[in-house]
């Protein structure tokens, strides 16, 4: 059982830290709090002010815990991680109203929400651990890639705007986004053989990449979407309702006494990232797989509008 709960709240500059120490529901001495750096110098100076005020307890009785906040977050927990120390990367949102009603809004106070949360559900914590060298890599090529692909979109629609009158300037802007999407064109191409080099070169990415992919209507963007974030399918333990929840193709409900009645749609939570992904690959299936498209005829035909089908 954990004694020793650190909340961190981190920001781009800094790391501000709440120490509690609880035994069961008990809180045992007062409350410690400090401010550091959010660099390798600050996450020693973290380290070393924690064994300070660690009251007797060991490291393996410490939990560190801190809220998602994409790169910030994500240095000190790697470091704690190769450290060989616990930490609990938690969604936002879920500390923010387990909280109750909260009064004052500072950096300090927020560390100390964060760590009564690490204490009050120590038994839900999920400790910290970094993506594979492998998935951390296929990861940015297909982001980079995602990112290149919107601006092809945006120069492509600037160049065949034809709505106004045909002048110098307009001749120059479609020349030039010619010229750029040509470019951005060709590094799409190159990001593609990169994320089928790192596939290739991993035998559990390679393995589960082959099974997506076996999928009618489902090719090399849906099943890179689908390892990344899914850690290759390991992020949910496998269960089947938090991963449709996820996808956004789970829907819910809302209904109270007579007054509420809300019909079932897809909670705003999901990645629409993936739900887009797998949407385009739905309409694909459709016309090209004969399972998918009868299946999709039967929802047509008991009333389901065509998007939810």
């Amino acid at each position: 059982m954990k004694k020793l709960f650190i909340g961190i709240d981190f920001s781009k500059e800094k790391l501000d830290a709440t120490i509690i120490l609880a035994c069961g529901m008990q809180e045992l001495a007062s409350r410690e709090y400090g401010s550091f750096p959010n660099e390798a110098k600050g996450y020693r100076k973290l380290y070393n002010w924690v064994k300070t005020n660690a009251w007797d307890t060991t490291p393996e009785e410490w939990l560190f815990c801190g809220e998602d906040t994409g790169s910030c977050s994500l240095g000190l927990s790697k470091w704690l991680y190769g450290k060989g120390y616990d930490i609990w990367i938690e969604n936002a949102y879920a500390i923010k109203h387990s909280s109750g009603i909260q009064r004052v809004k500072n950096d300090k106070a927020d560390s100390a929400v964060i760590a009564e949360y690490a204490w009050r559900w120590q038994d839900k914590a999920i400790v910290f651990e970094p993506l594979s060298e492998s998935l951390s890599g296929l990861r940015e090529v297909f982001l980079y890639r995602h990112k290149l692909v919107g601006q092809k979109v945006a120069m492509e629609l600037r160049k065949e705007n034809k709505s106004q009158e045909k002048s110098k300037a307009l001749s120059f802007i479609n020349r030039k986004s010619k010229h750029l999407i040509a470019e951005i064109k060709k590094s799409i191409e190159q990001c593609d053989k990169m994320i089928d080099a790192i596939i290739e070169a991993d035998e559990e990415l390679k393995e589960n990449y082959a099974i997506i992919t076996s999928i009618k209507g489902v090719a090399r963007q849906n099943a890179t979407c689908l390892l990344v974030y899914t850690n290759n399918f390991k992020k949910f333990g496998c269960d089947p309702r938090k991963i449709a929840c996820y996808y956004g193709v789970a829907p819910f409900g809302k209904q109270s006494g007579t007054s509420v009645n809300t019909p079932a749609h897809t909670n705003h939570f999901e990645n629409k990232l993936i739900k887009a992904l797998l949407g385009q690959a739905a309409h694909i299936a459709k016309i090209y797989n004969p399972e998918i498209r009868e299946y999709y005829q039967r929802l047509i035909n008991k009333g389901k509008k065509p998007q939810v089908a």
